[in-house]
């Protein structure tokens, strides 16, 4: 999976001019080096390539990555959020987000989210030997695999409308969610404005990406 992701962002287009990752990249990804295991870094040597063709690289965290942005922004990233970005790409305005936030009745992953993800607990953390450390990630990468599932079957429609309807009514043309691996593209007006809501596949399912070009609609591929 891993050869075949490194082969994918190699034979990306000579002209790509951003690429935005919202989260989830690996299992688990703690931005510290001494636990950066082989996989993390093949990854980022061909984000690396990417970037030195003049490739923006863009990324935002989701519920498995924690604490990137001392140690990756810059190199490979170009910007690294917490939450979600807003930007202008292709003559559009865009919000991007993980989507971990969007169901706003998932307390029981908000209060877990709002503890692992605050700077006292990243601090203890480091306090540990590496090897509790390393071992403490790996329980974490299968418990969070079952865990709370109630919330993670089916994809909420009526949240997703809850998040995205403010958003375009100031003036985001497009929404593109990760998370929820469930390939959507979901049509909302709002102030009489219309705004789209993308939501990502998973990758390692169907190779299948969101594209954006200058003057064409969005266009999920296969890779």
């Amino acid at each position: 999976m891993v050869d075949e992701f490194v082969d994918f962002l190699g034979t990306l287009p000579r002209e790509i001019g951003t690429l935005a990752i919202l989260g989830d990249l690996f299992a688990a990804w703690i931005g510290r080096p001494e636990l950066a295991r082989p996989h993390h870094v093949l990854v980022l040597e061909a984000l690396r390539r990417l970037r030195g063709r003049g490739c923006r690289l863009l990324y935002v965290e989701g519920n498995h990555d924690f604490f990137l942005a001392p140690l990756y922004l810059g190199d490979p990233f170009d910007r690294i959020a917490g939450e979600s970005l807003d930007l202008a790409a292709a003559g559009r305005r865009m919000h991007l987000a993980h989507g971990d936030l969007v169901n706003s009745r998932d307390r029981q992953y908000r209060s877990w989210r709002l503890l692992s993800k605050s700077r006292p607990f990243f601090s203890l953390f480091n306090l540990m030997p590496v090897g509790l450390r390393q071992g403490l990630v790996d329980s974490l990468e299968s418990r969070m695999a079952g865990t709370n599932m109630e919330y993670r079957r089916g994809f909420p429609l009526a949240e997703c409308e809850r998040y995205a309807r403010p958003r375009i009514g100031q003036g985001a043309d497009i929404l593109v969610f990760g998370h929820f691996h469930d390939e959507r593209r979901i049509e909302y007006d709002e102030g009489g404005r219309r705004g789209t809501v993308y939501v990502l596949p998973a990758w390692r399912q169907g190779r299948r990406y969101l594209r954006l070009e200058p003057a064409s609609e969005p266009v999920f591929v296969s890779a």
